[in-house]
């Protein structure tokens, strides 16, 4: 035996001096395997042993020693073996220091989960803006970490306002897909307090918006009731979907809107959750309407619209299916009427619903909830970037058609389904 090695191997030398081997107690024998990993990691430092150089022939024979690709000579042997001991021997103080630091991480993780568990909280409504181009949607979820939730909850896990964003309860006023953005998203958990008077506890919206990425925003919040559910006690939502006027009659898509007043069963105009056994697709739209947003008068087609759309709730796809078939009879491919057929089946007829990116969440209200607002949302810097990226795109346009040219909905892609048949005569999905 040559040397006892830590984790209970022994390292020996072949009687015939070909080969370097290593045991465990339990006499299974390893061919150079236990000593490789740590030969080439002392080796690649380019550590001296004990003031000796390496030469460059020596590290190449370790080398190849270590990776199988050479058998020992006994003449070789004498020149490794002190360098072999020698990164060896650094193995049992790395163990020890890798165990000294692993215990003091679990005495800290041990101390600050005394004191999560004995500090006070209050249940906080956060009132939140964000831009969901690049987010996988609002809610968590367990293939991405990309989601609005999953950003605001590591946010307050990094400001030691919760003790771990993994699985805390919160609830949500309306989970939004992905891409779609969203002006007064609300959602309501329990956060870390300092004190019992509100008015010297942390500033919560600050707190959070130094830690958040600059498309997330907390806007305001306010203490709620433990019984305070932003699902069940909104009183309304409001959304907006934007658009380019392009060649839309917008005269025609404003009867169709009126025609979705009121309280209907909308299944033509949704996708069904598979989880739900007894779906109810009854719901009632208070409020529809298309305004013009930015005017653009040296070309209307570039004139920004939006549809406002107000309800209590809403269905999973139901407003983007409902702009989409508004965007086919802007287009003339279908009449108005088209609104009141797809209300009168019980069926989803197979038609591309609109594109999520122009989707905003844009208002929802609560009762009797005193929002204390946040101070500087810097949102300055985003609007400038976008700012000059619209207006660079904008004069490229201007140069190559001298602005004349009209902008048709078909070359966006993906705002709405563009076929020529009509949408009740394609197959449906039950």
């Amino acid at each position: 035996m040559l040397a006892k090695l830590s984790d209970g191997y022994y390292l020996y030398l072949s009687t015939d001096h070909t080969e370097l081997l290593a045991t465990n107690c339990a006499s299974a024998w390893i061919h150079r395997g236990v000593v490789s990993e740590y030969l080439v990691t002392w080796i690649t430092r380019g550590r001296p042993y004990n003031g000796y150089e390496i030469a460059e022939e020596e590290e190449n024979l370790v080398l190849r020693v270590a990776n199988n690709s050479v058998v020992l000579k006994p003449g070789d042997f004498t020149k490794i073996l002190p360098l072999m001991l020698t990164a060896l021997a650094v193995r049992e103080p790395k163990r020890l220091l890798n165990e000294k630091q692993e215990a003091k991480a679990r005495e800290k993780e041990r101390k600050r989960k005394e004191i999560f568990a004995t500090c006070q909280y209050r249940n906080i409504a956060l009132k939140i803006a964000y831009l969901g181009w690049d987010y996988d949607g609002l809610a968590r979820q367990a293939n991405t970490r990309d989601t609005i939730e999953e950003m605001t909850l590591q946010a307050c896990e990094k400001c030691c306002l919760i003790y771990s964003a993994r699985g805390y309860p919160l609830t949500r006023c309306g989970r939004t897909d992905k891409g779609v953005s969203a002006f007064s998203q609300v959602i309501s958990l329990n956060l870390r307090s300092r004190s019992d008077n509100l008015e010297e506890d942390y500033d919560y919206a600050a707190m959070i918006n130094n830690i958040l990425p600059a498309k997330i925003r907390v806007l305001a919040w306010a203490e709620v009731g433990l019984e305070f559910d932003a699902r069940f006690q909104v009183l309304f939502r409001s959304y907006r979907y934007f658009f380019p006027k392009c060649d839309l009659d917008i005269e025609l898509m404003g009867r169709g809107t009126e025609l979705l007043l009121g309280t209907h069963n909308f299944r033509g105009f949704c996708k069904a959750d598979p989880s739900n056994p007894e779906p109810n697709f009854e719901r009632t739209i208070r409020y529809f309407s298309c305004d013009l947003i930015t005017e653009c008068p040296d070309n209307p087609c570039y004139s920004i619209y939006a549809f406002t759309i107000i309800g209590n709730a809403f269905l999973w796809h139901q407003i983007r299916n409902m702009v989409s078939v508004l965007f086919r009879i802007g287009l003339r491919l279908e009449s108005p009427k088209i609104v009141s057929d797809i209300l009168k089946n019980t069926v989803k007829y197979s038609y591309q619903m609109s594109s999520e990116v122009p989707l905003v969440l844009f208002d929802c209200d609560f009762e009797n909830i005193d929002w204390r607002i946040a101070p500087d949302l810097n949102l300055g810097p985003l609007w400038f970037e976008h700012a000059i990226k619209t207006t660079l795109i904008k004069s490229l346009i201007d140069k190559v058609d001298d602005g004349g040219g009209a902008l048709r909905i078909k070359e966006l892609g993906g705002l709405c389904d563009t076929k020529t048949q009509s949408i009740t005569s394609r197959p449906f999905i039950k």
